[in-house]
């Protein structure tokens, strides 16, 4: 099995975990990830929001080599673009591990209340999504 090669006749690497936080802070000493204000709800009064810190941490394993992975923020009902995708590779250097991955969001505007999901996929493959509900209130704490 070459390293250098994308592997797409093996399975999909199994997913563990998404967390969709405010932010992720990674210890430079021990390289252990601090997921800081984990949420699966925003309040706005008005729209539409900026919502402008976010993050999304993803936890895999037994995935093999080289793959391509991408995560997109979509509306529930997919019925316009993406508001947010990332694209990239991960590398799975032995498949009982586990590979970590952060996403850290530019600015994400959403346009109507309602509900929107973060898709993972690898490999082409849809792993995982987790679902985040924008609600309208009369004002935000």
């Amino acid at each position: 099995m070459s390293k250098g090669h994308i592997h797409s006749d093996l399975p999909p690497p199994y997913p563990l975990a998404m967390v969709i936080c405010d932010a992720i802070w990674r210890d430079p000493a021990t390289g252990k990830r601090f997921l800081l204000g984990s949420f699966s709800v925003l309040h706005a009064t008005q729209f539409p929001i900026l919502h402008a810190s976010m993050a999304v941490h993803v936890a895999l394993t037994n995935g093999h080599g080289r793959m391509p992975i991408q995560i997109r923020l979509v509306d529930d009902e997919e019925s316009r673009d993406a508001l947010w995708l990332a694209e990239g590779e991960v590398d799975f250097p032995d498949p009982r591990g586990t590979v970590e991955i952060d996403f850290m969001l530019p600015p994400v505007g959403f346009p109507v209340a309602g509900v929107y999901r973060f898709q993972f996929f690898a490999g082409g493959q849809f792993l995982m999504e987790r679902r985040i509900f924008v609600e309208q209130v009369a004002s935000v704490r």
